[in-house]
């Protein structure tokens, strides 16, 4: 089925000049507790903000491609459970990597996003919401303090290794060392090439421009007193003198964790939820807040939809898919979805939903007005082409729109009639069973 063309220049840059720039950072008015400091607010974070304009690259409008199967009505159930298209063609022994041509074409995802817009309802909570970023450095504070051995240790393992594997576990324990044991054989060849933490092909922007423009200290920085420090024997993970927000590390679990339940939609919610733990792993190590993890699911999961909107790219990602599908199922010794259900799961899906969607706020109180209609992202329906190929676009959409999260949580952009990445719940929307109606219309169930 056919997905939205990318179209990076239909997309509209908020105007991000500073009013002063030659003025040092104001301080936040109120009296601070001994050695906490609290983060400056920047005249550069005052920059006049465009919030009717898209905030990453949108997708050329179309219409259905196709209609739904069936006279009456179509039910997609078990999401990703179709056959994978070329995976019977793939040598399992020795798969074929990406030609050179493959990987050195230049791609229209390719062209360099500007993400401030879309994180800057950080701007709001410093304007208008001061007690939202003390409650920020209190999570921060009871999730590091509270941390267990187990946790602080994963913490450090996805702190210093490639996220694409360390996340493995999030497959299942029996799938999970099957696929690292082919990664370390090298018989993953398009797979890695993909997703791997150094030069992966499909790898998210950096998040450095927008640390740089939101400038928010870390919080080991700001309670230097207050925290406990989690890092290996000999480790420098303290070192970083990079801003807050949006977190780094959380930007690349989601890319990569984003792109690997794309590639194996049938397992989406374990390893969603594996994802979310690693950027949780930021907060017990006192690395970042709760609000920097959020940003930088936003900004990851951003990325990889424009991956999967663009045609040309698409199909690397697709061939990613088939030489992974095929190689699992040979290395399990039959059918992939047999398997699976017969694995030790990393959880439940229930339980994985479940922290997964806790995570898509941390509790924070909604400073925002509830109940504003969903304004999904068009290029973020690509995401679901692999757990939903029957549906077209808008119908995409519409399964986004029916299991998003509520407006109004800190750093939603709802209010200001803005598409939300922040609402946007991408485990239960690859999960659910969706049903279309024959006149086209989608609900849940």
């Amino acid at each position: 089925m056919s997905a939205p063309a990318f179209d990076d220049t239909s997309r509209l840059d908020a105007d991000r000049s500073v009013a002063d720039p030659g003025t040092t950072p104001d301080q936040v008015a109120g009296e601070e507790a001994p050695r906490r400091r609290r983060p400056g607010l920047t005249r550069r974070a005052l920059f006049p903000m465009a919030f009717t304009a898209s905030v990453i690259a949108a997708c050329v409008p179309q219409g259905p491609t196709e209609d739904p199967e069936g006279a009456e009505s179509t039910t997609t159930s078990d999401p990703g459970q179709g056959a994978v298209p070329g995976a019977d063609a793939v040598d399992t022994e020795d798969p074929e990597p990406f030609t050179d041509a493959q990987i050195d074409a230049e791609y229209p995802s390719d062209r360099t996003v500007d993400y401030v817009p879309m994180l800057a309802g950080f701007t709001t909570l410093q304007l208008e919401h001061p007690e939202v970023l003390d409650d920020n450095l209190a999570k921060t504070l009871e999730i590091n303090r509270d941390a267990t051995d187990a946790e602080a240790a994963a913490a450090v393992v996805d702190e210093y290794g490639d996220m694409s594997y360390t996340m493995g576990d999030g497959l299942g324990e029996k799938l999970g060392e099957i696929y690292q044991k082919a990664v370390d054989a090298g018989r993953l060849p398009k797979t890695t090439r993909l997703i791997h933490k150094d030069g992966g092909r499909a790898q998210s922007e950096s998040t450095n421009p927008s640390k740089e423009f939101f400038d928010y200290e870390r919080p080991y920085q700001v309670a230097p007193d207050e925290y406990v420090p989690r890092d290996k024997e000999g480790g420098d993970a303290y070192d970083s003198e990079s801003g807050a927000y949006p977190s780094g590390h959380t930007n690349q679990a989601y890319w990569q964790g984003t792109l690997l339940a794309t590639l194996l939609p049938e397992l989406a919610p374990q390893i969603l939820a594996r994802t979310a733990e690693s950027g949780n792993y930021r907060v017990v190590m006192a690395m970042h807040y709760p609000l920097d993890v959020i940003g930088g699911r936003m900004m990851g999961q951003a990325s990889i939809a424009k991956r999967w909107a663009d045609d040309e790219f698409r199909s690397l990602l697709e061939e990613a898919r088939a030489e992974l599908h095929a190689v699992l199922e040979a290395d399990c010794g039959g059918n992939l979805s047999d398997f699976i259900a017969q694995d030790s799961a990393y959880l439940s899906t229930e339980d994985a939903k479940a922290l997964y969607r806790e995570r898509l706020t941390y509790d924070f109180q909604q400073v925002g007005a509830g109940g504003v209609p969903m304004d999904v992202p068009r290029v973020a329906a690509a995401l679901l082409l692999t757990s939903h190929p029957r549906l077209d676009e808008f119908q995409r959409m519409r399964v986004l729109e029916l299991t998003a999260i509520d407006s109004g949580y800190p750093l939603d952009l709802s209010i200001h009639s803005t598409s939300s990445w922040q609402r946007i719940d991408l485990c239960a929307a690859m999960s659910a069973t969706v049903t279309v109606a024959a006149d086209g219309e989608v609900s849940l169930g």
